[in-house]
Formats: structure tokens, sequence, C-alpha cells
């Protein structure tokens, strides 16, 4: 069984309007596809001070993601599953033998 690991949940009215979750599940969802967006961009920008202005847009939407992220978190309105542990030790065994590898 899988434990939800998350907040207490800020409680929202069910209509059929978008509520306060609803806008900011969207903001959330909008700032990470931005975020994607741009780090194509930062990859093909051949001059360098479009490139330097892409980093600077890019820098400033991951933090207003990163505080969308939060907002929802502590709402309880975004919630992490606990790896089982048998799943970890199978990941670290897993991600050992890569790095096995890779020294050989």
């Amino acid at each position: 069984m899988a434990n939800k690991v998350c907040c207490e949940q800020t409680k929202v009215d069910a209509t059929k309007n978008m509520n306060e979750r609803d806008y900011l599940v969207d903001i959330l969802s909008s700032e990470k596809d931005i975020t994607k967006n741009m780090c194509v961009a930062l990859t093909e920008a051949s001059n360098e001070k479009l490139h330097s202005e892409f980093l600077d847009f890019f820098n400033s939407v991951e933090e207003l993601q990163r505080e969308a992220y939060n907002l929802a978190w502590n709402k309880g309105w975004y919630s992490l599953e606990e790896a089982a542990s048998s799943k970890i030790s199978e990941k670290e065994t897993e991600l050992q033998k890569k790095l096995d590898e890779l020294s050989n």
C-alpha cells in the first residue's frame, strides 16, 4: 500500500466555476510547461545575448513554478507517494550497478 505524504487539505467549494485550487493547479501546470519549453529554447539559442535573456526568463519562471508548488503543497492540494523501502533498495542496487559499469 502506498502512503501519501501531504499537508492538511484546505477545503474549497466544489462548483462549476473555478475556485482557488483550480486556478493554482492551472498556474502550476502552465509554469511547468513554460519551464520545459524554455529548456528547449535554451539548448537551441545560438546567439549569446538571446541565450542570456532566455536563461534569465527561465530562472524567473522556474522560481514562480516553485512558489506555486509550495503554495499547493502547503494547502494540501499536492501530495507525494512514499516509496516502499524495497523499491528504494531496488533502485539503489540498479544505480550502483550502472556506476560500477562506468567505473570499469
